[in-house]
């Protein structure tokens, strides 16, 4: 987003959040308050809510360093409920019955010695009302569970790791794409955190507007996007500079990606602001954001 709109967009917020009586919500009954490890490592400014961007409900993620670099937002915060899992966060959607968005930090810390632990269930957090995808429902879709923050990118205790099994934290993916480019690209980015690396990570889907469905009407991406941000240990979002490494990518969700590289499929953060609706980096001062955002990575091993 530009700078000239995100000014006039905060503007206005002002008067969308309090001239309408509408203030932010904590975390409602069920959602978790209890902030990720090293949580006083992140540096998050508080977000600017216009009337094209507006906060959603569900766990207050202010300070949160899995948001470190500013919540996601887009125009429809009716199918944005927001969840704090610890060791993740999400955009969830009652409407899709998956994450809009996962958002996670990975350091070298997160990495340890305990195995997948394969604990696949239901995340009764959830609000009462909303419906609960259940580990099953994938079941004959030819459609793997596929993770947004990944199994292994939380090995450091079995708590860690079982966290990753909540159903919303996954999106049905193709198998091709699952075990090929968005795994060989799980593995980079866990290359970069074991070399010391503090990565702000968001993942997520793309969507058609009559999507296939699987199981109770969970609907299946035509796409998977994710956006990684390299930074040193500790760093947050106004440490951002024009220089930082921002990977963005958008894979197929189709047989077609096999036997591919993730590499191939990167694009620009815009790009996938585009296809998304959805605002990142929203805490990274405006004029380094609208530099990182506008241009595509160079391949690894080929600067």
């Amino acid at each position: 987003m530009s700078s000239m709109t995100k000014r006039l967009v905060g503007v206005v917020s002002l008067v969308f959040l309090f001239g309408s009586g509408c203030a932010h919500k904590s975390a409602s009954a069920g959602e978790s308050h209890q902030s990720p490890p090293n949580a006083s490592l992140a540096t998050v400014r508080s977000t600017n809510v216009g009337p094209s961007l507006h906060k959603p409900t569900g766990a207050n993620l202010d300070g949160n360093p899995n948001v470190a670099l500013g919540v996601p937002l887009d125009a429809d915060p009716s199918d944005d409920y927001l969840s704090d899992r610890t060791y993740w966060v999400a955009s969830y959607s009652p409407k899709r019955l998956e994450p809009n968005w996962v958002s996670w930090r990975l350091v070298a810390s997160d990495l340890g010695s305990v195995k997948r632990g394969d604990s696949f269930r239901a995340d009764t957090a959830l609000p009462d009302g909303f419906k609960k995808v259940q580990k099953t429902d994938y079941a004959g879709s030819g459609y793997d569970r596929g993770h947004m923050c990944p199994s292994a990118d939380r090995t450091s205790t079995e708590e860690a790791n079982t966290a990753t099994f909540l159903m919303t934290n996954m999106q049905p993916q193709a198998p091709e794409l699952n075990r090929g480019p968005w795994k060989i690209l799980e593995d980079y980015e866990r290359s970069l955190a074991s070399q010391g690396k503090q990565l702000q990570i968001v993942a997520g889907g793309i969507f058609k507007s009559e999507p296939t469905k699987v199981g109770p009407g969970v609907e299946v991406p035509t796409a998977n996007f994710k956006i990684i941000v390299v930074l040193e240990p500790g760093q947050g979002a106004t440490d951002v500079t024009s220089s930082t490494p921002v990977y963005a990518i958008i894979i197929p969700n189709a047989p077609e990606v096999k036997g591919t590289r993730w590499f191939q499929y990167m694009v620009s953060v815009d790009e996938v602001e585009r296809q998304t609706g959805y605002d990142f980096l929203r805490d990274v001062p405006d004029d380094v954001e609208n530099v990182i955002e506008a241009r595509v990575a160079t391949p690894p091993g080929l600067r």
